[in-house]
């Protein structure tokens, strides 16, 4: 694996934690609280403009995290492998016999 191709992959897991940080963070639509804490909590500690910000990160690291699996998807895609590879012409099949050059059967 080249350094190119490590790289790109660590960033990909690195996003996919964040983002799932993220969705874990937020509240939901009906204002329930979110897994990891309250409304209130996370307004006082974030301010109150949260909402907005997280719901535009959130978006944000999605698009990032498709992008990733694309490249990800086209730098590990095998193009030259072939599932079934063609015969070598420079082996031949072995001679069929026709039962003449046999040993006789012993009785």
């Amino acid at each position: 694996m080249g350094f190119l191709t490590g790289t790109i992959l660590t960033l990909f897991v690195l996003i996919s934690l964040f983002l799932i940080l993220l969705v874990m963070i937020q509240t939901g639509k009906g204002g329930s609280a979110g897994m990891l804490g309250g409304s209130t909590a996370s307004q006082s500690v974030f301010g109150a403009s949260t909402a907005d910000v997280m719901t535009k990160t959130t978006r944000v690291i999605a698009i990032l995290f498709i992008v990733f699996s694309l490249v990800l998807s086209f730098l590990f895609a095998k193009k030259d492998e072939v599932l079934v590879p063609d015969a070598d012409p420079s082996i031949e099949a072995p001679l069929e016999s026709d039962g003449s050059n046999e040993a006789p059967a012993s009785p």
